[in-house]
């Protein structure tokens, strides 16, 4: 084959490299035809071949060290879905300068939930926080991402994986997240893959796969989990002791029923016109089959009867609520709050209902700690551990319930009360429950209501803000609440309001962005 013969462009390098060499005043002038680029005429001499120098230089230099079949350009690919508007595009580039993580986590679930993705220009500063924020930038640069890697890495297209990876093979964390993924396809084949082989693995590998098999966890599960009791690591014992609560079916549960009816009972008086009760409490005894299901003193309990209240505290968290189902949830939770061991029974009875999510008892145990609190239930004097049990349980109900409940206490102006269950869930507020908690806290700000000491209230106004619906109108009522303090009133609760107005206001304006035509007052930068 006959050579190629460089034209005029490939040329030009050597005759311009030699004329800096020898001075732009004594090098002779460019030949037509030779330059890359049109040279302004006015330019000097040295201007003109400093320019000629580069342009060539460039051109000579590309591709240099690169066999020609490294030179293949990678496939186009299709965008994957529309792009952000540019005001919510330039809203995420001043996100990612700022190093708001909170923000472009949000930023990114709105996006995604419009089925946006961000725009190619901030796909570097994205693939940075990668590491960060993985799910996030998944969400909105995922597929950009992994065709920019491709193409750094030769352009080709990642093989098709051969099966699924091997769960007996490679380093610990390996192993787990692959029998992890093997649990989540195949429940049971997972389970009786990990027993073939269980007691060979080392301790630290068998309380992993015990810990993974949280993953799909069922009533199957229950005999395995039972010979892991007797497992020589205690951190087998410990998962095993973990999971099986979650199984109301199982002999564990069997037991724990057995040991809670035998603590608690209820005896009934009949009289002429009606029928009293009474709750009968015998405190459990330290026992080898008790530690072997995970119910032992604690090392901080104090000695004597604390360590069996102790004890019918713990039994009565891992009970199924099965096991109270002689009498109405009503009656065991008043006659406990009534009675000796009120805090144990209390504490009990409230872990075994999150644990199950039962709503007859989430309710019944919200409303009869609701009466003791607020002075309605005889025999039980309101107290501040009572107040913290009422705002755990009703964290218990569904969020709508929960707004309702403390509307009520809002509109009631029980500050204290207000304060205990905006500790608590949900972690999201509605439009109207976020009007109403904002018009409560200007009353507290322009009457002076603040409790002692407001750097409580500061730091929960601090959690309000990524609480609240981020609506226009909330971020105008807390602009204006902040505005409206008094400037010699306490810093820390200034400072909370101050970031409050703040961080409504970016909320706001973030979901603005992504309108279909945004106002151009509204996307201004922030």
């Amino acid at each position: 084959m006959d050579a190629v013969t460089p034209g005029p462009v490939a040329d030009a390098w050597e005759p311009t490299l030699a004329a800096a060499l020898l001075g732009a005043d004594r090098a002779g002038p460019a030949r037509t035809g030779d330059d890359l680029v049109a040279l302004d005429p006015v330019l000097d001499a040295g201007g003109a071949l400093l320019a000629r120098l580069a342009a060539h230089g460039i051109h000579h230099l590309a591709g240099a060290g690169f066999a020609p079949e490294a030179l293949v350009p990678v496939p186009e690919r299709a965008p994957a879905g529309p792009e952000c508007p540019p005001a919510a595009a330039s809203r995420l580039a001043l996100l990612l300068s700022a190093e708001n993580r909170e923000r472009l986590a949000e930023w990114c679930d709105l996006a995604g939930e419009a089925g946006l993705r961000a725009p190619a220009w901030l796909l570097p500063a994205l693939a940075a926080r990668r590491s960060d924020l993985p799910e996030a930038v998944a969400r909105v640069a995922g597929a950009e991402l992994a065709w920019l890697d491709r193409a750094a890495t030769g352009g080709a297209e990642p093989e098709a994986a051969e099966g699924e990876p091997d769960w007996t093979e490679g380093a610990p964390a390996e192993r787990e997240t692959a029998f992890r993924a093997f649990r989540a396809r195949d429940a049971a084949a997972a389970r009786a893959a990990l027993e073939a082989g269980f007691r060979t693995e080392k301790a630290e590998l068998r309380a992993r796969f015990v810990a993974a098999l949280a993953v799909g966890l069922s009533e199957a599960d229950g005999p395995f989990l039972e010979t892991c009791l007797d497992d020589r690591a205690a951190g087998v014992r410990t998962e095993a002791q973990l999971l099986l609560p979650r199984l109301a079916a199982s002999a564990f549960a069997a037991r724990m029923a057995a040991r809670a009816r035998a603590a608690l009972r209820i005896e009934a008086q009949r009289k002429l016109f009606r029928t009293t009760y009474t709750l009968v409490v015998t405190l459990p005894e330290e026992d080898p089959a008790l530690a072997r299901d995970g119910i032992a003193p604690s090392a901080h309990a104090p000695q004597g009867s604390g360590v069996r209240a102790g004890l019918l505290r713990d039994v009565l968290a891992a009970a199924p609520l099965e096991a109270f189902a002689e009498h109405p949830p009503r009656r065991w939770i008043e006659l406990a709050l009534r009675g000796d061991w009120s805090g144990e029974i209390r504490a009990g009875l409230l872990a075994a209902a999150r644990r199950a999510g039962d709503p007859a008892w989430s309710e019944a145990l919200t409303t009869v700690l609701g009466e003791a609190c607020l002075g309605r239930l005889a025999g039980v004097e309101p107290s501040e551990p009572l107040v913290t049990a009422w705002a755990a349980a009703a964290a218990l109900l569904p969020a709508s319930d929960w707004e309702k409940l403390v509307a009520i206490l809002i509109r009631a102006d029980s500050v204290a009360f207000v304060i205990a269950h905006l500790g608590q869930e949900p972690s999201r507020f509605s439009e109207s429950f976020t009007r109403a908690l904002l018009g409560w806290l200007s009353g507290l700000i322009d009457r002076g209501a603040v409790p002692d000491p407001p750097w409580k209230l500061a730091h929960l106004i601090d959690g309000l803000a990524e609480r609240a619906w981020p609506s226009q109108e909330a971020a105008a009522a807390a602009g204006a609440l902040r505005d409206r303090f008094p400037q010699d009133g306490n810093r820390s609760l200034a400072s909370a309001l101050a970031r409050l107005a703040e961080t409504l206001d970016l909320r706001a304006a973030m979901r603005r962005d992504f309108a279909p035509d945004p106002p151009v007052s509204e996307t201004a930068l922030r």
